[in-house]
């Protein structure tokens, strides 16, 4: 798994995620790495299962499709021209 080093972390913001880290009862690696993962967006699988409910909950408010012909009609006319 890839990591990342932080240099030269100001002194009030490594107070600050510390105060958060002992808040949410986290070491502070857990807490920064919360903290980025909430400023970029959140975990990619979460998102995109959201994305995939608000599509779902967007087509069941439209009311459903209903053709004058059965698909196998259409398809049988498609080959007789």
């Amino acid at each position: 798994m890839p990591s990342l080093q932080i240099r030269d972390l100001p002194e009030p913001l490594h107070r600050l995620l510390q105060r958060r880290a002992r808040l949410h009862k986290r070491s502070l690696s857990q807490q920064a790495l919360a903290d980025l993962e909430t400023l970029a967006g959140g975990d990619p699988r979460q998102r995109r299962q959201q994305a995939l409910e608000r599509i779902e909950q967007h087509w069941q408010q439209r009311p459903a499709v209903h053709w004058p012909e059965a698909p196998e009609e259409l398809i049988r006319a498609d080959r007789n021209r």
